[in-house]
């Protein structure tokens, strides 16, 4: 199967669009969208010059490409930083179901995503938090499974 190629800055752009749709970022959000620039790999300059885009209605130039492979890494990582750093509110689930939706990330893909998250948390983190992790992890699957089909990803955000 021939890799998915998407444009980082599209990527993120969409992300933004979405969380500023009620005209606000949530603490929350602004956390999965650092997280999300990072994951992305994007410059410094380059997460500001995407809002203001957004802002002032103007198109962005082309970014770098983002891999098939790029792209479940970057889920992922946004994924993990969601159940860690926020409150897993709809907003933030919005924003993991955007990705999931945007990368095509198929039902089996995301079960394996959290599986190997589930096998890590028996690696990295005290045994009681590891438990509240792993609520969290399975709470918002059944919840973001609502939401994913909610989303609508328009022809010129599958760069």
């Amino acid at each position: 199967m021939e890799d998915s190629i998407f444009d980082r800055r599209v990527v993120f752009r969409g992300a933004v669009s979405l969380a500023l749709r009620d005209g606000q970022l949530s603490n929350g959000e602004k956390r999965l969208l650092m997280k999300l620039a990072y994951s992305l790999k994007l410059d410094d300059e380059e997460p500001k010059m995407i809002y203001d885009s957004i802002v002032d209605n103007v198109p962005i130039s082309i970014g770098k490409s983002l891999s098939e492979e790029e792209q479940r890494l970057v889920y992922g990582q946004v994924l993990e930083a969601m159940l860690i750093h926020t409150d897993r509110s709809d907003d933030e689930l919005m924003q993991i179901a955007y990705l999931r939706k945007i990368f095509s990330i198929n039902d089996s893909e995301h079960r394996a995503i959290t599986r190997s998250m589930d096998r890590q948390l028996e690696e990295v983190i005290h045994r009681t938090f590891k438990d509240e992790v792993r609520i969290r992890l399975y709470d918002s699957i059944d919840r973001m499974g609502d939401i994913l089909d909610s989303i609508l990803i328009r022809k010129e955000d599958r760069k």
